[in-house]
C-alpha cells in the first residue's frame, strides 16, 4: 500500500458494496485482517504525518516565532475594532428603532 495524500486514502482492494461509507468489514465483505491490517496502515500514516507537522512547527516557532506573534497581534487588534465598529452600528441602528418606534406609537 502506497500513499501519497496528507490523510491516508487507501481503499480496500476486495470491495464488494459499501452502502453506508464506512470501510468496516461488516459493510465492505472484507476479510477482518485485511481491514485491521488496513486501519494499523492508515494510523502509522497519520502518525507519520503528525511526526512532520511537529517538527515543522517547531522549527516556524525558532524562526518565525516573533513576527507571528506580531502578525497575530494585528489580526486580533483588527478584528476588535471591527466588532466595536459593530456594537456602536448595531446601538445606533436600535437608537433609530427606538424613535421611530415612539413616533409611529404617538402618531396613533
Amino acid at each position: 500500500m502506497e500513499c501519497n495524500e496528507p490523510e491516508c486514502s487507501v481503499q480496500p482492494t476486495n470491495k464488494t458494496s459499501d452502502s453506508c461509507g464506512c470501510e468496516c468489514p461488516s459493510c465492505t465483505g472484507q476479510n477482518p485482517l485485511d481491514f485491521i491490517e488496513l486501519m494499523w496502515h492508515k494510523a502509522a500514516m497519520s502518525a507519520l504525518l503528525e511526526a512532520k507537522k511537529d517538527r515543522i512547527k517547531i522549527r516556524i516557532e525558532k524562526q518565525m516565532g516573533d513576527a507571528l506573534d506580531q502578525g497575530a497581534d494585528a489580526v486580533v487588534e483588527h478584528i476588535l475594532k471591527k466588532v466595536s465598529a459593530a456594537i456602536a452600528t448595531a446601538g445606533s441602528e436600535q437608537e433609530l428603532k427606538n424613535k421611530l418606534f415612539s413616533i409611529l406609537k404617538e402618531a396613533r
